[in-house]
């Protein structure tokens, strides 16, 4: 297949994974991609760091993962960290609405929750029309540098939303309040939850009061996502996950060396200097003491000669 016939990056480099899969060399993969040696570089230090090619010699390499739908989310989301997803909105009306009588006027299908909530779709997103409260469940991921990003896209998503139900219902739903009931979000392509996904092992953190806040799953095609949430009463869901995450960040700078552990043991060590240097310190004034007295009584024996 010739770089030019490809249609988007995932595809070439899924063309290039491919492509190594049957050995072939550096020099035979840009001639039939038409592409330079530098360009080739460029694809597979990607894929290098994206943890899809590793390198073995000179020229040589080896694909450790291949899934297409892996790499397509990689590619287009490589500069983010976080993925907000899972959110449920809670959307208060300033009225109240006849929504049987709007949906039906405006042929449009619903089904009834509980026998007396509409529930429709709208963007591919469920919708439960409540008598004073619109519910909005998201299905997409949002992402972003941290969690605060994530959720100002989330929010514009669900505007466009409600804007589209309006239009669709030929309704004005005037001033509204919205409020978030839940909402997850991922530090997507995470050392430690690529290590718990490749030994099949999950990590699940919870409290009394949020519930389960933190958690490593296995989350399909993220490549190790470590995931936050919770119920958010000890704080906001966006700044737990931004402490999560510059906690995270933080721990990686100093490869994980600055433990409990190690700060205690660092603060013994300190504790012990500075120990000695008090008794040191008692010590030389004790022979400075030892000194004086000494001065003393050769100035008090010379005054009497």
């Amino acid at each position: 297949m010739r770089s030019k016939k490809t249609t988007s990056k995932a595809n070439l480099y899924f063309t290039i994974l491919e492509l190594f899969n049957q050995n072939k060399t550096t020099s035979e993969i840009t001639k039939e991609l038409n592409i330079s040696k530098q360009r080739l570089y460029y694809y597979t230090r990607i894929l290098r760091e994206l943890g899809f090619l590793q390198k073995k010699g000179y020229g040589v390499w080896e694909v450790i993962r291949s899934k297409k739908d892996d790499l397509e989310h990689a590619i287009n989301w490589r500069n983010k960290q976080i993925r907000g997803h899972a959110f449920i909105w809670k959307v208060k009306l300033s009225r109240k609405y006849d929504w049987v009588s709007i949906l039906e006027r405006n042929n449009i299908p619903y089904k009834l929750v509980r026998g007396y909530t509409p529930r429709i779709y709208i963007n591919n997103k469920k919708i439960w029309l409540g008598k004073e409260t619109i519910i909005v469940y998201d299905t997409k991921s949002f992402y972003g540098k941290n969690a605060f990003e994530s959720k100002k896209h989330a929010v514009w998503s669900l505007l466009s939303t409600l804007n589209n139900l309006s239009n669709q219902l030929k309704i004005d739903l005037g001033k509204i309040y919205f409020t978030v009931s839940r909402e997850h979000y991922g530090l997507i392509r995470n050392e430690l939850a690529r290590q718990c996904n490749d030994k099949g092992e999950k990590i699940i953190i919870r409290d009394d009061l949020d519930g389960e806040w933190f958690w490593i799953d296995d989350s399909n095609g993220m490549l190790g996502e470590m995931e936050t949430g919770g119920k958010g009463f000890t704080k906001s869901r966006a700044g737990l996950n931004l402490e999560v995450q510059n906690w995270w960040n933080d721990m990686k700078k100093t490869n994980f060396k600055v433990t409990p552990s190690f700060l205690m043991e660092s603060l013994g060590k300190i504790v012990q200097v500075q120990q000695m240097n008090a008794n040191n310190i008692v010590k030389h004034q004790k022979v400075l003491d030892e000194m004086l007295i000494t001065l003393k009584k050769i100035q008090e024996s010379l005054d009497k000669k």
